[in-house]
């Protein structure tokens, strides 16, 4: 494929361009920060520095996520969902590790890179650009039309979000379209990841975009996923088993659509996923600076429920919890007996009483979400309990996931309200006895996200490692704690920066072999 713009279409980019200021205002969005500056390097098997000793059960593969605009400097309004995404890979064996980064190579990263320059939407002129991003939309339909740009639709993100292991396969997601699955190839017995891959359908059974972070079944392997669809606010919910859609409902919203829906959780009979307060209006940007998202006080939260063994015609209950919200990551749920035998929903999320119309994510123009507990009466469609258990601003939180959809004790919960950039420490908490544990203080660095990693042979919930990638202005690291104690075990010093970001995936050594 070979793609080139043509001189009335760059003439026409130009106008757009300025139309839209996004020189301006880059300049002065809270994106500025040196935190969110792209690296362009690609390193492969370089060495990384051990700062104590590394764990003789710590062998695999440690994978972080994350957008990393190909372009200096950025030709549009950027947002930190905007760019492709890169895999920063510390990769650990026999007490050493090498660092390796690549760009997450999809079809949206192959076209601009082969035109020099963005071209498609970002996510940055849909929440910021008003009329302007009317504009491009218009111009972007013709080039469409015209067969002048390829329509990208589900295959047009960044895939920079997250990522899953899952049925010897190892894939990007995003919510906004379909999974990138990676490929993976072996070089002189080492496991190699250069970002290169496709989009998957499953056959074409999967309809519509696929959740940033799909439940997987710690017992079956079934994966599912709950995810929005940005063009008709139609909610597309899937099971795969066995790289295959086993089922598909697709739920037609009103209009005024909830925004997202990052993730859902699953317990042994139900899914459960948020609809929050956040919603969409695409006449938003027919005001200067407008965005396409707004916050309703009005619309209180609820969560919709479905059983596990869907099918196109099950309905989707949907429970108020009475008053506005917005979730981005949830914990974990389960299912409790009740004295009268029927079955009740615990669930535990970090949740936002209110959010900005622009969605600032790891900025301090965010708002700070609270740790909260609720209790769901699936059969009457009531919330029996609605509380919050911890008052401080944390979010993107982990728990050990071999307990996913069965009662659990701890997890683990980044500081976001400290400075409001990223995470300045991670804090244990313990939702069983409502305490916290521990909290372990990231100093001058930002982390992204605590991951939990089991111990081999592990029996109690907590015997395992927190790896954190930790990101500084002429440095990063990974930092290494025992989930147990908490304590500081090691860390890894990789050999350069690495942009904000958030989300990361360990491979085990039998997932490496299964790949």
């Amino acid at each position: 494929m070979s793609l080139q713009l043509t001189r009335a279409q760059k003439a026409e980019l130009a106008r757009l361009d300025a139309a839209l200021e996004a020189d301006a205002h880059n300049r002065r969005s809270a994106y500025r920060h040196w935190g969110f500056r792209a690296v362009h390097t690609e390193l492969k098997d370089a060495p990384v520095t051990v700062v104590g000793t590394l764990p003789s059960d710590l062998e695999g593969i440690y994978i972080r996520n994350g957008t990393n605009p190909q372009f200096a400097p950025m030709g549009v309004r950027w947002q930190m969902f905007d760019g492709p995404g890169m895999l920063h890979q510390v990769h650990i064996q026999g007490g050493k590790a090498t660092y390796t980064n690549s760009y997450v190579r999809t079809r949206r990263y192959l076209i601009e890179k082969m035109l020099g320059r963005e071209v498609y939407l970002t996510m940055g002129e849909l929440l910021t650009g008003g009329k302007a991003t009317v504009e491009k939309m218009a111009w972007l339909s013709r080039q469409y039309q015209e067969g002048a740009l390829p329509e990208l639709r589900f295959s047009g993100t960044g895939n920079g979000t997250a990522l899953q292991f899952h049925r010897g396969k190892l894939y990007a997601f995003n919510e906004a379209g379909y999974p990138f699955a990676l490929d993976v190839r072996r070089e002189g017995g080492r496991l190699v990841i250069d970002g290169a891959g496709e989009h998957v359908t499953w056959g074409g059974r999967l309809t519509g975009p696929f959740s940033a972070h799909p439940a997987i079944d710690p017992d079956t392997g079934d994966m599912y996923s709950v995810a929005t669809n940005r063009y008709d606010g139609s909610i597309t919910i899937v099971q795969v088993s066995n790289n295959e859609v086993v089922r598909s409902l697709t739920y037609q919203q009103p209009p005024n659509h909830m925004a997202w829906i990052h993730e859902c959780c699953i317990t042994e009979n139900y899914i459960i996923f948020p609809d929050i307060s956040m919603r969409v209006d695409k006449q938003g940007l027919q005001r200067e600076g407008g965005s396409m998202y707004y916050w309703d006080p009005k619309y209180e939260m609820r969560f919709g429920v479905l059983p596990r063994k869907f099918d196109q015609d099950t309905p989707i209950r949907w429970v108020t919890t009475g008053k506005p919200g917005a979730i981005w990551h949830l914990v974990n749920a389960w299912e409790e007996k009740r004295p009268d035998g029927r079955t009740n929903i615990v669930m535990f999320a970090p949740r936002f009483s209110e959010y900005p119309d622009t969605v600032p994510i790891h900025t301090p123009e965010e708002s700070h979400a609270q740790l909260s507990k609720w209790v769901i009466d699936p059969d009457a469609g009531k919330v029996l309990e609605d509380r919050v258990l911890v008052e401080w601003g944390y979010e993107r939180c982990s728990f050990h996931v071999g307990y996913r959809g069965r009662k659990n004790r701890y997890c683990y919960l980044l500081d976001e309200q400290r400075e409001g950039y990223m995470g300045k420490g991670t804090l244990k908490y313990d939702y069983q006895e409502e305490r916290e544990i521990r909290y372990v203080d990231y100093g001058q660095l930002y982390g992204g996200e605590p991951l939990f990693v089991p111990k081999k042979g592990a029996v109690a919930e907590d015997d395992g490692y927190l790896l954190d990638l930790l990101m500084g202005e002429h440095q990063a690291e990974v930092l290494v704690l025992d989930a147990a104690s908490m304590a500081e075990v090691c860390r890894l010093q990789l050999p350069q920066r690495v942009p904000f970001g958030v989300h990361a995936v360990w491979l085990d050594s039998e997932q490496i072999a299964a790949l």
